[in-house]
């Protein structure tokens, strides 16, 4: 089976973290040989065109698959949900005023994070704002922590993270930062919920490759081991096959305002 990887952060770092993933999968039954591409877009087309039989994927990707017909046959588990929303963030303290948005600087993760950027970018473009040149300045620091601390530390009044949706666990990308990073910082605002990423399937994929895909996976969380791997290497607690639903409105907004 030939199984898509996004280059998150990238393609070096995506194969170290994915090699094990496919060696713990094929000591369960599943040979997995694994495509590296160099861009989310490349990924969609990988899935989308049949050069690949699966692919773990993005939520923004996920959705334009899914939209051209294919189907997300498992989706990332956590907290014990299959979907999360976006938290917005500024320092504590007065709640930032997004009405002076001219005079703030936003402080995004990377312009292909779901979480760090694009349901944000959404969220605000749902207030006619624009997520970088509605601002003096947007920057694009490569992680959570390091856009937390940009807020913190006043070099940027806003920036925006995962977290858990209303009916699960309370829980953020805060609670991966130390308690003092944590106690300069203060939630504003949510975005609706959408769904995680998961691993998606092309248009008129044969059922074979789901079956074996839920198989190999049934294996992997049958132990100590194989939950391991997926906490490590996708940062969820489990995969779980859940039923068609339709895409959250944040995820076709993005579609629809994407340049391609």
């Amino acid at each position: 089976m030939r199984l898509g990887v996004p280059p998150s952060p990238s393609v070096e770092v995506a194969r170290a973290r994915t090699a094990p993933l496919a060696a713990a999968l094929a000591a369960r039954g599943v040979t997995v040989e694994l495509v590296f591409a160099d861009s989310y877009d490349a990924l969609g087309d990988l899935v989308l065109t049949g050069k690949v039989d699966a692919a773990w994927a993005p939520p923004i990707v996920c959705a334009r698959v899914e939209a051209a017909g294919g189907v997300a046959a498992l989706r990332a588990v956590r907290g014990g949900s299959t979907s999360y929303r976006v938290a917005l963030v500024c320092r504590a303290g007065p709640v930032v005023e997004l009405a002076r948005h001219a005079e703030l600087t936003a402080a995004w993760v990377d312009e292909n994070s779901a979480a760090g950027y694009l349901l944000a970018r959404s969220w605000l473009a749902g207030r006619h704002i624009d997520a970088v040149k509605g601002f003096k300045r947007a920057l694009f620091l490569g992680s959570y922590t390091a856009a937390l601390t940009a807020v913190a530390d006043g070099r940027a009044d806003l920036t925006s993270m995962f977290a858990s949706t209303a009916a699960a666990p309370a829980r953020t990308a805060l609670d991966e930062v130390d308690a003092a990073l944590r106690a300069r910082v203060q939630v504003f605002g949510y975005t609706a919920e959408t769904e995680t990423d998961g691993v998606v399937l092309p248009p008129n994929a044969p059922p074979t490759t789901r079956d074996r895909l839920l198989q190999g996976v049934a294996a992997l969380t049958a132990d100590a081991a194989g939950v391991g791997a997926l906490r490590e290497l996708l940062g969820c607690e489990e995969l779980r096959a859940v039923p068609p639903r339709p895409t959250s409105p944040a995820l076709q907004a993005l579609i629809m305002t994407s340049p391609r």
